[in-house]
């Protein structure tokens, strides 16, 4: 049966990386060989911290603010050591480079992570622009398409005339007209003949169009 693995954090994670590096520190070649559990008692250390913090800016975490506040003084007491035996066995100052270094990649991860993040915001704005413009194109093609076809609606009811006489046998009289018709256009001329018949027949021809004279 396989057991659980424990996943180790904070003040546990010190301790249990500082003990690593004190057994094996006297016989490892390189730093290189011990350097993951220097790194992970850091991030312990961090992660005590960040708890002591957090509880002492919460009112209500009377019972676990000692404990942390402990915890955080333990672990600085293990980094310390683990300081001292590792400037002793690699030299003055090895300490201090191994910090440097790490602060290098902390914020070179952090600028990584930064800058995909507004890689990613300038794609997202990227497309909803693209979106924009699409949707923009589109309402201006529908605008055109109408404006064409009301145009070409214009045109053709204007180069299809249906006059209120036979232009073909109109004479320039009144003959031409019904009864009705040919009164008024006696009467008042043929503008107002055609005016009257358009409009008793607007409403049954849609492209009736009034020749004036």
């Amino acid at each position: 049966m396989v057991e659980p693995v424990t996943i180790l954090t904070g003040i546990a994670l010190v301790k249990k990386s500082v003990d690593f590096v004190k057994q094996q520190i006297e016989t490892c070649n390189d730093i290189g060989d011990i350097i993951g559990h220097i790194d992970k008692a850091m991030t312990g250390e961090q992660q005590v911290i960040k708890a002591r913090d957090k509880s002492g800016a919460d009112p209500f975490a009377v019972g676990t603010v000692a404990q942390e506040i402990i915890d955080a003084k333990l672990a600085r007491e293990q980094l310390n050591d683990l300081r001292n035996l590792v400037n002793y066995r690699f030299g003055p100052g090895t300490w201090e480079f191994i910090l440097q270094e790490r602060k290098k990649r902390i914020d070179a991860q952090k600028q990584a992570i930064k800058e995909a993040k507004a890689a990613k915001l300038r794609k997202q704005q990227e497309i909803a622009e693209y979106i924009k413009y699409g949707f923009i194109t589109v309402a201006v093609i529908l605008f055109i398409s109408v404006a064409i076809g009301i145009t070409i609606k214009f045109f053709v009811s204007a180069t299809n005339k249906v006059y209120a006489h036979n232009v073909e046998q109109d004479d320039g009289s009144c003959k031409l007209y019904d009864y009705k018709y040919f009164l008024i256009c006696m009467n008042e001329g043929r503008g107002y003949a055609d005016t009257e018949l358009y409009l008793d027949y607007q409403r049954k021809k849609d492209n009736w169009i009034i020749e004036k004279d």
